[in-house]
């Protein structure tokens, strides 16, 4: 009876470790998920960026048609995402920041306590 009781016990802590590892597998993947997120937001807003500065300079004889035009939006999409991944200008650190910010803020006692009262 007691080998019984120190299985059960054995198996109820390995299935909260088991759980805890769980809990940090998803928390990691759900960071890369951000990670990845956030450096797409930047790489996009890069492109952007590029092709406004671009569309701020004369055109020349060789971009001034359609394939021309093609040929730099890609051009652009293709050096944001490379800016993105080689560091940016910190935009997605700082959107990486901000949803930390806000999931501590959602998880603080004073929310907790204030949600209670409510």
């Amino acid at each position: 009876m007691i080998n019984g009781i120190g299985t059960l016990e054995t198996s109820q802590i390995t299935h909260a470790l088991a759980g805890t590892k769980v809990d940090q597998i998803e928390q990691l993947a759900r960071r890369g998920e951000l990670l990845r997120a956030s450096q797409e937001f930047e790489s996009y807003f890069l492109s952007y960026l590029m092709k406004v500065m671009r569309d701020t300079v004369p055109k020349g004889e060789l971009t001034a048609n359609k394939m021309g035009e093609m040929y730099y939006s890609f051009y652009d999409e293709e050096i944001g995402k490379r800016a993105a991944q080689a560091g940016g200008i910190g935009l997605s650190a700082f959107v990486l920041e901000a949803v930390a910010r806000n999931e501590d803020l959602a998880r603080s006692p004073a929310n907790l306590s204030s949600s209670v009262k409510s």
